[in-house]
């Protein structure tokens, strides 16, 4: 297996300072939490000099066309940000079949270009440990594609957060300033070739309540998710009961 290769202290910057954004939600017709956060970090590279591209990851991805369009804009760039919600404990089908796609291009070429990868996940799960194994798929991928890893960003209860801009006048939903503030450190460090800084890292893991102890923060973030599933279930005529129901148990 290739030796991983991880950015250091610094690392030279792209010769193309182009940054692509991957965006593996499978909201394809509507914002998402992960378009929010890719667009503010693509957005703050771009007002530091970047040329920037935004690809959303489609169903198209199935058929040939999808794949080239998906390989072309990788090509363009030297650093590659993808950003995808968790699926149970790794990464949305898209995002597999996109990484599964670069790889076996890449290993086609006696030489692939240096770039740099990077990866958000964002999480239903109030704790961010939660998306540790998919982080995990992230890096290892970059280490067997030849990608330098400029490291991660994990954020839980990103339904709390929501799928609005970040910046957003009319923005409802939780305090965000803990994510502006970890994507702000992020773009900094990225535009000058370093890695995601560690402070960063542990900025966007905070409770965004205030004064709350996360023990408290993860029993009500759980108790409102838990009242929402019950709202959409009654909605489509589900009792409580029935979302409930173990018709599998022995």
């Amino acid at each position: 297996m290739p030796t991983p290769v991880v950015l250091g202290a610094a690392a030279e910057l792209d010769s193309v300072r182009r940054a692509l954004l991957i965006v593996g939600s499978p909201k394809t017709k509507s914002s998402s939490t992960s378009s929010a956060l890719g667009g503010y970090l693509l957005q703050r590279l771009k007002e530091r000099g970047w040329e920037t591209e935004s690809l959303t990851l489609r169903a198209s991805l199935n058929r040939e066309e999808g794949e080239g369009e998906l390989l072309s804009s990788v090509e363009r760039a030297g650093l590659i940000l993808l950003v995808f919600p968790l699926y149970a404990d790794a990464l949305p089908y898209l995002v597999t079949k996109a990484l599964a796609v670069i790889a076996a291009h890449r290993r086609e070429r006696p030489e692939p270009s240096p770039q740099r990868l990077v990866a958000i996940v964002n999480s239903g799960f109030p704790e961010t440990h939660q998306n540790s194994v998919a982080l995990a798929i992230c890096r290892e991928f970059a280490a067997q594609s030849g990608f330098a890893w400029a490291g991660s960003l994990a954020l839980g209860g990103g339904g709390a957060i929501g799928d609005q801009p970040l910046t957003g006048a009319k923005r409802s939903g939780l305090p965000v300033k803990h994510v502006i503030a970890a994507l702000e450190m992020t773009a900094a460090a990225l535009a000058e070739g370093l890695p995601v800084p560690p402070e960063a890292v542990r900025m966007i893991s905070k409770n965004p309540i205030p004064l709350v102890p996360f023990a408290l923060w993860r029993w009500m973030y759980a108790r409102v998710a838990g009242k929402g599933f019950e709202r959409e279930a009654a909605k489509n005529g589900v009792s409580k009961d029935r979302l409930l129901a173990h018709p599998y148990a022995a």
